[in-house]
């Protein structure tokens, strides 16, 4: 009877609604909607990115207590590179509790997860240039596991392209869970969605990712059978955008990081709040939450429609979770208990109703 935990990365709430509406386009997503106990409405944590809310709903914790703040960490250097590692995680994650308990875990792209004390990890990995990916992989996951889902699964892959990604890490998923001995938890990050919308925003064009979630979905539900715990959340929407601005290019060393729809700056930036892309200062409380006011001197974010960064964007996130059509939802069907009572009102509710599941695993 495992848990299988699947996060659906950048759909928000509406958005899985329109889709669990139409039964005809999405079977597999309407069905489970239609059966599991399903709250929209829900707060992600700031700031709104993939890493950081992934490490929120594992630790329970605000991103200024777990110790991952941002997709990237900044260099000795100046350059930027990935957060991938788990040892950047300075509280108990829910691998660390399954861990304790002697549950079997596997993890397929899940973020920050690289060195994660986990049975069968395949994780997400973002080598540096040069770097041999297959070799990174090895390094930083399970070596025999992800050697052995390579080589029975690696023809489905087109190098990074979605929905060609997802399609291989679902066939994992699958596999794993027709096993005898299949693992007490499975924990999988379904990326397709997210990474078209930054490319085409929402609109008629993700109709290709949509497919590809409802897809997934369902294989993984019929290879998890009935007797599963099956949690489905996203981490964080997306806003359309027609205007991306590069920050460094305009105030260079003054800028400290460029999150999407939110930027930090070390230093003052003259005349700031009279740019078209300008829509507010972060709060005090949202510089605190978000860990960044230990980091920089103050944050800002952008106007609906714009977002900061150095590659164009169609779709995009990292916006304060107080704007309009941003909240995200979670869906437990099959729960071996009554699930707990709210505890943070936002997505590291998640956390805790993954916790209790495990809770109530070991008592079986």
């Amino acid at each position: 009877m495992p848990i299988v935990v699947i996060s659906l990365d950048g759909i928000k709430d509406i958005e899985i609604e329109k889709m669990a509406a139409d039964a005809v386009r999405y079977p597999n997503i309407a069905a489970f909607f239609g059966a599991a106990r399903y709250t929209g409405g829900v707060r992600t944590t700031f700031v709104s990115n993939t890493y950081p809310i992934h490490t929120a709903v594992g630790t329970r914790e605000l991103s200024r207590d777990n110790g991952v703040i941002s997709n990237i960490l900044k260099t000795t250097e100046g350059g930027d590179v990935w957060a991938q590692e788990a040892s950047l995680i300075k509280r108990t994650t829910l691998f660390d509790l399954a861990a304790q308990k002697g549950l079997k875990v596997a993890a397929l792209a899940w973020p920050v997860t690289c060195g994660a004390n986990i049975n069968r990890n395949l994780p997400e990995v973002h080598p540096l240039k040069g770097q041999n990916r297959l070799w990174q992989h090895m390094r930083h996951g399970s070596a025999f596991f992800q050697l052995s889902a390579f080589l029975k699964h690696g023809k489905k892959l087109d190098g990074l392209k979605q929905p060609q990604l997802d399609d291989f890490l679902t066939s994992i998923a699958v596999d794993l869970l027709n096993r005898k001995r299949r693992p007490d938890m499975l924990f999988l990050h379904i990326l397709a969605y997210d990474f078209i919308c930054h490319d085409v925003g929402i609109c008629d064009a993700l109709d290709v990712a949509r497919a590809s979630v409802d897809a997934s979905l369902g294989r993984i539900l019929r290879a998890a059978g009935d007797d599963a715990t099956v949690i489905v959340f996203s981490d964080h929407g997306h806003l359309n955008v027609h205007t991306t601005v590069n920050l460094q290019a305009e105030y260079g060393d003054r800028l400290f990081e460029q999150c999407g729809g939110s930027a930090f700056f070390t230093h003052d930036a003259e005349g700031v709040e009279d740019k078209p892309w300008f829509e507010r200062f972060l709060t005090e409380h949202e510089m605190d939450v978000s860990g960044y006011a230990a980091r920089a001197k103050y944050g800002i974010a952008a106007k609906v429609g714009f977002c900061f960064g150095t590659r164009q964007y169609a779709g995009n996130h990292g916006y304060p979770v107080d704007y309009d059509c941003y909240n995200v939802f979670y869906a437990i069907k099959g729960a071996k208990n009554a699930p707990p009572q709210i505890k943070f009102n936002d997505i590291r509710d998640v956390g805790e109703l993954i916790a209790h599941e495990m809770e109530a695993f070991n008592l079986k």
